[in-house]
């Protein structure tokens, strides 16, 4: 008996009767892709039993990665455990450009001419532009992937504020965090709102450390995060607007929305040490000038694991809220290789690959039920940011558009003057 055969065989044997639910397409009457399998057959119990045959018929699936940083994870970790699950499917990974990828895609679309990749972890700033050009297969990922039953449906189904319904799955979620070195600041000790970040910046000058807006994304999501504190309801409201042109957006950042912001910042940062970008900050840190600092769960947790950092290292969030994003996966709707592909995403959405993905690349999960305190070692655990205090004060990314609005007033009112 072939390799192939015994893993069908040996599916079919743990087959189970169908779910009363079909798996159907969203925002659509009929799906957008061609599948070898009947789609609206699949359901959590049948999924790989149904799919494996023409996963192993179709061969391979390829693989395209936006991200350099997540070569190694890929590249040496995730793709070899999946093909040695399924011996019999190989897969071609490419880094890419995520934007020109788009474009290439969407320009096989317009020629009529097959999808050049099968899976396609893709920032989310593009689900946009890219599912409204029709290249993301209408597959409701959020709900038909046995391995992630549990997963954050806001995440799930909305990137950058475009509603897509469940098309792109989150893979990778990252958030800005207030990180502190327990050597010198206790849990107890450590600023928690924006005015104990002043009370504590005015009894201990230039140990605390804020990466500037304009040379680092811990600054930009830490404006983000003061406007979501200090504005009012109606300017928040205004700055979660998704549809606001760049026009709109610079006069929201004029008005007097912002001036309470501003008016904070200015009196901050004499107090403070205001850094070039993200590795700056947590030089500092390391290094002892700065005790507090804004980051990057991710990197934090990645310097720790290289030595970078000192493993006293902890990461928090303001008890207002601190925002966070990610980036996610889809199957294109030209996919040559659907079974697989679909296979593969499952895989990567699994606890075993979602905690490889937190091990290595300290890359949080939007699966709400996987246990990360459980599942990994204690040292790993230590450098995330608790799961309760996240699912409590993780905050979604404001308008990018108002984001860099108020960057270019931070520049000018506080930096330069």
């Amino acid at each position: 008996m072939s390799c192939k055969t015994a893993i069908v065989s040996g599916l079919i044997a743990l087959s189970v009767p169908f779910a009363v639910h079909a798996v159907e397409p969203v925002g659509a009457d009929a799906f957008n892709v061609v599948s070898p399998v009947d789609l609206a057959t699949l359901t959590p119990e049948n999924f790989e039993v149904t799919l494996l045959p023409a996963a192993l018929e179709d061969g391979k699936v390829v693989f395209y990665d936006f991200t350099e940083s997540f070569t190694p994870l890929f590249a040496e970790n995730l793709i070899p455990a999946f093909q040695a699950k399924y011996p019999g499917i190989t897969i071609e990974y490419f880094s890419v450009d995520g934007e020109k990828s788009i474009q290439q895609l969407m320009a096989a679309k317009d020629a009529g001419s097959p999808s050049p990749v099968d899976v396609f972890f893709m920032p989310n700033g593009q689900a946009r532009v890219a599912n409204e050009a029709g290249i993301i297969a209408n597959l409701p990922l959020n709900t038909m992937l046995p391995a992630a039953p549990d997963l954050d449906q806001m995440a799930a189904t909305v990137s950058r504020g475009y509603t897509h319904g469940g098309v792109v799955v989150p893979f990778h979620r990252n958030q800005t965090a207030i990180g502190y070195d327990t050597r010198t600041v206790s849990a107890e000790q450590v600023p928690e709102t924006f005015e104990e970040i002043m009370t504590f910046a005015t009894a201990n000058p230039g140990t605390f450390a804020m990466t500037s807006p304009a040379g680092g994304g811990s600054g930009g999501g830490f404006l983000e995060s003061a406007i979501l504190a200090m504005a009012t309801p109606d300017c928040v409201a205004q700055a979660q607007d998704f549809s606001l042109t760049k026009e709109q957006a610079v006069e929201w950042a004029k008005g007097d929305c912002l001036d309470p912001v501003m008016a904070y910042f200015t009196a901050l940062k004499p107090l403070i040490e205001i850094t070039k970008g993200n590795t700056d900050t947590l030089t500092l840190i390391a290094n002892g000038v700065a005790t507090v600092g804004t980051v990057w769960e991710d990197q934090a947790f990645d310097f720790v694991g290289r030595g970078l950092l000192p493993p006293s290292m902890r990461v928090t969030l303001l008890e207002t809220g601190q925002v966070g994003d990610g980036d996610g996966i889809m199957i294109p709707a030209g996919s040559q290789n659907v079974a697989a592909a679909l296979l593969f995403v499952n895989f990567l959405l699994s606890d075993e690959a979602q905690v490889m993905k937190v091990s290595l690349n300290g890359s949080r999960t939007a699966r709400t039920g996987l246990d990360l305190a459980g599942a990994l070692k204690a040292d790993m655990a230590n450098r995330l940011v608790p799961t309760a205090i996240h699912a409590e004060r993780a905050r979604p990314r404001i308008a990018g558009v108002v984001s860099s609005a108020a960057t270019d007033r931070f520049v000018v009112d506080v930096l330069q003057q």
